[in-house]
């Protein structure tokens, strides 16, 4: 598949109208929901399965200190659903590329805007289900939460910021077995590596560093404080938000879309 330089500049939302764009975002949603439709238990199974026993471990190890736990809700939070929408945005543009679907799309036409909201749409449902079984089962824990206005937006700039970086790497990938490696190992070293289950003041040297450019910083920065019941998270969101738009821009830049 060549590249996108190999043919100029694509526009990421030109198909022929905002009629047709929305036509083929959700046309994109379909192709990816409906044959996981069939095995809908799975992905509630796997919204669940990640995120829930990773919290009861580090729940019980930790000290029971309300501050304390609600870092680690933040952390597996941020982690969980970090992981799965990068991991399934990944796989599944692996999968269409080196099956042959990404190019049937191609020529349709569909716009790189159009396929990518389409697929992230269809991602976003283990997040969308990980965070209110994940909230339930802290409660039951015993973990003080008093929620405020950041921690949707923050869960949703997170996503962008992951599927935009899993985009741009994968598409470097010459294979589906190495993009699909690429895929897991990304998600996994960004949300492993970045301070999410504690605090910059705590992180050792190296997440230090990585810490000031991850987006997965910001966002359990900003969730944790919307989380305690404060509302003051705007620099977060400016931060998270600049990193999302880089990380989207890059993302669909680099996405092959030109048929020689």
């Amino acid at each position: 598949m060549p590249e996108p330089s190999d043919s100029g500049p694509v526009r990421p939302f030109a198909t022929g109208g905002c009629f047709k764009f929305i036509a083929d975002t959700v046309s994109v949603f379909e192709l990816n929901f409906l044959p996981a439709l069939k095995l809908w238990y799975v992905t509630i199974l796997l919204a669940a399965a990640f995120p829930l026993p990773w919290f009861y471990v580090t729940r019980a190890i930790a000290p029971d200190d309300p501050q304390v736990l609600r870092r680690l809700l933040t952390g597996t939070l941020v982690f969980g659903v970090a992981f799965s929408i990068g991991t399934i945005v990944g796989q599944t543009f692996v999968g269409q590329r080196f099956s042959g679907t990404l190019r049937l799309l191609i020529t349709m036409p569909v716009s790189k805007g159009a396929y990518f909201l389409g697929s992230l749409a269809h991602a976003s449902i283990s997040g969308a289900l990980t965070v209110p079984i994940l909230l339930a089962f802290a409660l039951v824990a015993g973990v003080d939460i008093n929620l405020e206005w950041g921690l949707a937006p923050a869960l949703l700039l997170t996503v962008l910021a992951v599927s935009g970086l899993t985009l741009f790497v994968v598409s470097f990938a010459p294979s589906m077995q190495a993009g699909n490696l690429l895929t897991g190992v990304l998600s996994l070293i960004l949300a492993a590596l970045s301070p999410v289950y504690f605090t910059m003041d705590q992180a050792p040297l190296l997440m230090k560093l990585i810490g000031y450019i991850s987006p997965l910083r910001y966002a359990a920065d900003a969730i944790e404080k919307s989380l305690s019941g404060r509302a003051d998270v705007w620099a977060e969101m400016a931060i998270l938000s600049a990193i999302a738009f880089v990380a989207l821009s890059l993302g669909l830049w680099r996405m092959p879309w030109r048929e020689k």
